[in-house]
């Protein structure tokens, strides 16, 4: 079993009034860092956060095929903790620190492991319950969506599950997220402003992986209406190419995904795209400080306002790891 980690930003416990010569944090920028004591030698990818009670924490919940040894990937949680001396202007991060409801949390996500693949994990708050999105493997090697509700710090752990097809059945759909004009999914995993306005999904439904979005209502439910059986907007966004476009995340205006296209620096790289008008810009390559001739898969932002810049979690086959799929993360700016 993993050991529960925490995320958080350590401030100097003195005076309020008194400065330090290092006030603002700075995530490692020159090359990504390995979160060593979260990987074995199995795989460990698809993260993303989850919805937190805690003051100043980022939980995080991922993808692993360590829980069976290798046989299927399952649902695991963890907290990570991140660390800047304002005196000595030094970064660290921490690990193995377990915190009151820690362990009921990870219950709740391990109810929803089967002995299928459970991939793409996204939390999501709606009317103050606390939602994952992810995708099971279907008996044809497909993916679908589906939706657990109730993960939360409660010793209850609520086991129904709902799940929704946007396009056609027996082509993978997988990532979803949420983006809008006035939505920010922010550090905590928790909606801190508005509503999302579209979902972005990947499919393979024409042979390689695209990015497609889906209109959501202005009213009403999101989750009730995603499950419905009412007609519904999707389209491919403008960014696609003719390799693979896959597993989506957005972060207020940025988007960041990964793609096998032509001109990246080998395997899956990762890319980013910001909200313009209607559509996105020219994906642009995150380049060779965190690009490798191997893979890089499942990209997640995260932002605190006592650092300068933020940090992305994402997973790399790339050697020097602890084996198969590593976890790492690296700085980012501000865009």
């Amino acid at each position: 079993m993993k050991n529960i980690v925490k995320i958080c930003v350590v401030i100097a416990l003195t005076a309020c009034d008194e400065t330090f010569p290092y006030e603002t944090g700075r995530f490692p920028d020159d090359a990504p860092v390995n979160l060593t004591d979260l990987n074995t030698e199995y795989d460990e990818m698809n993260s993303n956060f989850v919805p937190s009670t805690a003051d100043i924490t980022i939980n995080f919940v991922f993808s692993t095929n360590s829980l069976s040894q290798g046989q299927q990937f399952d649902l695991d949680y963890s907290l990570i903790g991140f660390l800047w001396d304002k005196e000595s202007g030094n970064f660290s991060f921490s690990t193995n620190k377990i915190f009151d409801g820690s362990q009921s949390i990870r219950n709740s996500l391990f109810a929803i492991n089967s002995p299928l693949h459970e991939k793409g994990p996204y939390t999501f708050v709606e009317e103050n319950s606390n939602y994952v999105l992810f995708s099971r493997a279907n008996s044809d090697g497909s993916f679908s969506i589906l939706t657990e509700p109730k993960i939360s710090s409660s010793e209850e752990v609520d086991r129904s599950k709902s799940s929704f097809r946007l396009l056609d059945v027996g082509s993978s759909e997988m990532y979803p997220c949420f983006y809008g004009q006035n939505f920010l999914k922010d550090n905590e995993g928790i909606v801190s402003q508005g509503r999302p306005e579209k979902m972005l999904f990947s499919s393979d439904r024409d042979g390689a992986f695209d990015i497609y979005e889906v209109d959501l209502p202005a009213s009403g439910s999101v989750l009730e209406y995603l499950e419905s059986a009412e007609e519904k907007e999707i389209q491919k966004i403008g960014i696609n190419t003719t390799a693979n476009d896959h597993m989506p995340f957005v972060y207020g205006d940025l988007l960041v995904f990964s793609s096998d296209r032509p001109g990246g620096y080998g395997g899956y790289d990762l890319y980013y795209s910001f909200r313009s008008g209607n559509g996105w810009t020219e994906p642009e390559n995150f380049g060779p400080k965190i690009n490798s001739e191997f893979d890089e898969y499942r990209p997640v932002v995260s932002d605190s306002w006592e650092f300068e810049n933020q940090v992305m979690i994402f997973s790399s086959n790339r050697p020097g790891g602890l084996g198969g799929f590593d976890l790492y993360f690296v700085g980012i700016p501000k865009f």
